[in-house]
């Protein structure tokens, strides 16, 4: 059963999407494994001694608990992984025979001084340009008729 949302609803437990994947030449599936590394990365910032001598943060993720957390095969994520890496957003680092990768996860320098200049043309329609004064559309006087003026 579902339920429409109102200002107390509490949200159930998601994950952001960045948005610069949008524009990624990556499979959609590479985006959701980003997504899900990203998330658990935020873990790893919150829980000490999760970083390296550098202080760069890591995780461990299996590839068989990646699998079952995407419902994907062992060979998919292994090919998401590696186009991740060679676009530059995650780095494996090789723990030894037996043992998993220490993944960093990345954020691209250029995703830290990106504006929402890129809307939707509904969204446009209600920014004003540059220098124009905006008025809250309760402030504005609303005719009930078209004989009233």
């Amino acid at each position: 059963m579902t339920k429409f949302l109102t200002r107390n609803t509490e949200l159930p437990s998601y994950m952001v999407f960045p948005k610069f994947l949008l524009d990624s030449e990556l499979s959609e599936t590479a985006k959701l494994l980003y997504m899900i590394l990203l998330d658990r990365t935020r873990l790893s910032i919150k829980n000490e001694g999760w970083t390296d001598k550098q202080g760069h943060v890591f995780i461990y993720f299996t590839i068989s608990n990646l699998a079952n957390t995407l419902h994907k095969g062992e060979m998919t994520i292994k090919n998401c992984l590696t186009a991740l890496e060679n676009s530059g957003l995650i780095v494996r680092k090789r723990q030894g025979a037996g043992l998993p990768n220490q993944i960093y996860v990345k954020i691209p320098e250029s995703n830290f001084c990106q504006t929402d200049k890129k809307l939707s043309i509904e969204q446009t329609a209600n920014c004003p340009t540059d220098g124009q004064k905006t008025v809250c559309r309760i402030d504005k006087k609303l005719s009930t008729s078209n004989n009233e003026e």
